[in-house]
């Protein structure tokens, strides 16, 4: 067995997670200034990507509050699929992994954070939450280095996909001095085809995500691959899923902060003066888990796994 293949059974025994691939490091030389691999590591050879799918029943219990109004059952979905074990084990398991690599073969291996909340301060925005990975305080963008490893691709969301999972799959990462054997960028069929499909768009309430064609695309490349996805407008998402309007806060107290879905920077700051700190809330600002883009999205299996079981109501791009 090789060192390789070796490295890549522990992540999927020992560590149970359902994907892993490996990029050269220099694949992500052209990532902006201090997020390549070698400006976080000097002298790094590879980036090992791994992933643990979302679990079904975890994504439903948001289905349950979308489309049904069961408040309730959304705490099933932000503590299994959004906020708490995800993070939480992913960050354990990177740890883990990392410290495998250098105690059993003498490598250099950095764990990277895996959301937002386990990062530092957020640089280049005042604002706190969906700044991007190049402003959230993240070292490195995972989702660029899983497109290099061969895992899948972008879709129009500017979700990553997989074909197994889609978008309902989180990520950790390590970067290593250990040089490997590397995973080419996935060549399979296009995982996302905005054109005919455009649920993502049609299912996201402020038209954070433009149709196909409405205004230019913005390209994802990696290597020799190259995607294009919408030109999300951040801002606008940020109003969803952050209820910066009323009518997004579900039973949560709320005013409108803002009077349009597609606020300024300098409206986002002001609105957020106005939202208090929530200590119960280990990112501070409340959430209010829109995240239809990825739970609605058909990629890996969707049909399948919620509308034929008959988890959701959703038929095509309406609810019965």
């Amino acid at each position: 067995m090789s060192v390789t293949k070796e490295i890549k059974t522990h992540i999927l025994s020992a560590r149970n997670m359902d994907l892993v691939g490996v990029a050269s490091a220099g694949a992500l030389k052209k990532e902006p200034k201090f997020y390549a691999p070698e400006e976080i590591m000097p002298g790094a050879k590879s980036v090992i990507v791994f992933g643990r799918r979302l679990a079904d029943g975890a994504v439903q219990a948001q289905m349950r509050k979308l489309e049904d109004g069961n408040m309730n059952a959304q705490s099933g979905y932000a503590a299994y699929a959004s906020n708490l074990a995800p993070n939480f084990l992913l960050m354990f398991d990177t740890f883990n992994i990392s410290q495998y690599i250098e105690r059993t073969f003498g490598y250099t291996a950095v764990p990277l954070p895996c959301g937002p909340m386990q990062n530092g301060v957020p640089t280049s925005t005042p604002v706190p939450n969906f700044a991007g990975p190049y402003k959230c305080g993240m070292p490195m963008n995972i989702s660029m280095a899983a497109m290099a490893a061969g895992l899948g691709e972008f879709g129009w969301s500017n979700h990553f996909l997989t074909p197994e999972y889609g978008p309902r799959i989180q990520f950790g990462a390590i970067i290593t001095s250990m040089e490997l054997e590397y995973d080419k960028p996935y060549d399979g069929p296009r995982l996302c085809d905005p054109e005919m499909c455009g649920i993502c768009t049609k299912m996201c309430p402020t038209h954070a995500i433009p149709a196909f064609g409405e205004r230019p695309a913005k390209t994802m490349a990696v290597e020799d691959k190259e995607v294009d996805v919408a030109d999300l407008k951040v801002n606008s998402c940020i109003v969803a899923s952050c209820a910066l309007r009323k009518e997004f806060a579900g039973r949560v107290p709320v005013t409108d902060l803002v009077d349009n879905y597609d606020p300024t920077e300098e409206e986002l700051v002001e609105a957020f003066a106005k939202k208090p700190i929530d200590n119960l809330s280990l990112d501070h600002y409340p959430r209010y888990f829109c995240d239809k883009c990825l739970i609605y999205c058909p990629v890996g299996d969707w049909e399948k796994r919620f509308r034929d079981t008959g988890l959701s109501k959703v038929r095509g791009r309406t609810v019965e």
